[in-house]
């Protein structure tokens, strides 16, 4: 897993918010032993605050962390019920073909990188929003690919919002694996 920043982090803690709302996300995290004081703060960035020193920032092993990442994965989860698990393969395969044996970004296959972190980024988005698509790829990406994906962040987007008429989400796989 890759670190993330202060900024992605305060990203993640404010869509988590949205999507369970700040006394819901608060109690859960309470009871996983997550956090310390019971007192729930009034808006979601103190609560970020905490987490991101409690967690240091997802490196840590923490209950806050562990308690964040399950939030995160159930949440996502949720999210893409109606997309087939096939075609997040197909798309993964994509973009660990750009990669070495150790997970590095092979130098000539840059621009297949961002073409495949884009295909991603579109499929992700189409059932979510690009923010979480945008945290998902990064908290799943190996140290070097999340570096990658924030240099190319606006060229992935670019690639993204390229990949239009599709739509069947069970598609998109099928065509990015025929036009790969």
């Amino acid at each position: 897993m890759a670190h993330v920043t202060s900024g992605e982090f305060d990203t993640l803690i404010q869509l988590l918010t949205e999507q369970y709302g700040l006394s819901a996300l608060h109690a859960r995290l309470l009871q996983a032993n997550a956090l310390v004081s019971h007192k729930r703060p009034a808006r979601w960035q103190p609560l970020a605050n905490q987490l991101y020193q409690l967690s240091a920032g997802l490196r840590r092993d923490h209950p806050a962390r562990y308690a964040l990442e399950m939030l995160w994965q159930e949440m996502i989860s949720g999210t893409t019920e109606g997309v087939e698990q096939e075609t997040f393969d197909a798309l993964a395969e994509r973009i660990n073909a750009c990669l070495t044996e150790k997970f590095e970004v092979i130098p000539d296959r840059q621009t297949d990188l961002i073409a495949a972190l884009g295909a991603y980024q579109h499929t992700l988005a189409s059932v979510s929003s690009a923010d979480i698509a945008y945290i998902e790829i990064l908290l799943r990406a190996s140290k070097e690919v999340a570096q990658f994906l924030r240099e190319h962040k606006e060229e992935v987007i670019a690639a993204a919002s390229q990949i239009e008429g599709f739509e069947h989400r069970g598609q998109l796989g099928v065509a990015l694996t025929e036009r790969a």
